[in-house]
């Protein structure tokens, strides 16, 4: 029994979780063992422990998980360099499991004025040409965003946006972004960021 409380002291002092509870997972073990040698089991200690025990070994599952390095496709590794540096690829890898990779042929209009636009793009390599109402042209080009106002406005886009070249780019629903950023506050803060800096280099340019 002083073998165990010995573990639960050492988990008590270190300071990665996942060790934590391994010593502690150790140290419920040995109290189980200690309550069933016992002339009269204690039927509450066994059961109070192997509960404790029982949700450990699940924390720990998921927390070796996590911990799994993350593997990224040559596009997707190619994307986090442009655009989203400053994600962790753990996170990175979230936002791409909601995207697809698509092409774009010269003068495909990828973005219609006045049309609600339901994805957020962002080019991995290609060129396109934002023309405004009032006629002025602006290029975009690899790591750059396209329809990031309407999604941070919910409103309608009011340029149009045609490839100038053929263009690959990735599309990102809106409502199944919306929807992971609503999980996670760190991670919502991230991708904000990312999109307000590309709007500041937009309107530096």
């Amino acid at each position: 029994m002083n073998g165990a409380y010995v573990l639960f002291l050492f988990s008590y002092l270190v300071r990665d979780i996942l060790k934590l509870r391994l010593l502690s997972l150790v140290a419920g073990f040995l109290l189980i063992g200690y309550f069933l040698l016992q002339k009269e089991v204690s039927i509450d200690g066994v059961a109070w422990n192997v509960l404790f025990s029982i949700i450990n070994i699940v924390q720990i599952y998921r927390l070796i998980l996590e911990r799994r390095p993350v593997r990224l496709r040559d596009e997707e590794h190619e994307l986090h360099q442009l655009a989203f540096r400053s994600l962790t690829p753990r996170d990175f890898k979230r936002l791409c499991e909601l995207s697809s990779f698509q092409d774009a042929n010269a003068s495909e209009r990828l973005v219609e004025p006045g049309k609600a636009l339901e994805r957020l793009m962002v080019i991995l390599r290609g060129e396109v040409v934002v023309k405004t109402n009032d006629g002025r042209t602006r290029e975009l080009r690899d790591g750059q965003f396209v329809g990031e106002m309407s999604y941070l406005t919910g409103k309608p886009p009011t340029a149009e946006v045609v490839a100038s070249r053929p263009t690959r780019y990735a599309s990102i629903p809106t409502g199944s972004l919306k929807k992971l950023l609503e999980q996670s506050s760190e991670l919502r803060a991230a991708v904000q960021s990312i999109l307000g800096m590309d709007l500041v280099h937009k309107l530096r340019a």
